[in-house]
């Protein structure tokens, strides 16, 4: 069961030996499309959070009414907000 201990990298490695390699270079698009960084598996939780584009994704991946309706200016406009707080 050494699967369970895989990094990223390596999942992809798996993925492309089972001759899927279109994912590596589509994920990459469409990173690129978006304009977010690949996300960094071993970055700490002391870390500065993601971009605000990677940020709104993650909020808008979830679903019901709330995700559904958030645009990324009202995202923006809370990220400010809770910023300001800290």
């Amino acid at each position: 069961m050494a699967f369970l201990q895989w990094s990223c990298q390596d999942v992809a490695k798996w993925i492309e030996s089972l001759g899927y390699p279109q994912y590596t270079s589509i994920s990459a698009y469409v990173r690129g499309l978006l304009g977010i960084s690949e996300p960094l598996w071993s970055r700490s939780i002391a870390d500065s959070p993601r971009d605000d584009m990677g940020m709104f994704l993650e909020m808008k991946c979830r679903t019901g009414k709330r995700a559904d309706s958030l645009t990324y200016a009202q995202f923006l406009n809370y990220r400010k907000k809770t910023t300001r707080l800290q």
